[in-house]
């Protein structure tokens, strides 16, 4: 039986500065910029694994976090099945600390001026663009 790999992908909103949170992938992980995003560990809840990615990342604890309505099913670099689920995160916390291991910086864009061309994978502007949906 072939078991899909649960991941997570959490677009990160800066109420004030009405931004997104793009994190700066390392060269070893293919460098360019994405949302966060993470494995979701065994036995762990999908919710539970975004909050817990979002404060492994990013330092960011005091986020609202709701589930939107867009999954992505594809295979990894590993060749595993995978579903990723997508949150939008809503925070406003000013002091962000990235994860060494995974990413070399992070910057915040305005939300009016995301394109596309902001992220490595189409996946995630997709995300993106249904989290807006769920905006005040």
């Amino acid at each position: 039986m072939n078991t899909r790999h649960k991941k997570v992908q959490v677009v990160t909103v800066h109420n004030d500065l009405k931004a997104i949170l793009l994190l700066e992938m390392k060269e070893d992980r293919g460098f360019g910029w994405q949302n966060v995003t993470g494995s979701v560990d065994p036995g762990e809840g999908i919710l539970d694994a975004a909050k817990r990615e979002l404060l492994e990342e990013t330092s960011i604890d005091n986020a609202e976090i709701i589930e939107i309505d867009q999954t992505f099913e594809f295979h990894d670099r590993w060749s595993k099945d995978v579903t990723e689920y997508c949150f939008l995160a809503r925070t406003s916390q000013n002091e962000i600390v990235i994860s060494p291991q995974e990413h070399q910086g992070y910057k915040w864009v305005p939300l009016n001026q995301v394109t596309k061309k902001d992220f490595k994978y189409e996946s995630n502007f997709i995300a993106f663009q249904k989290a807006l949906e769920c905006l005040d």
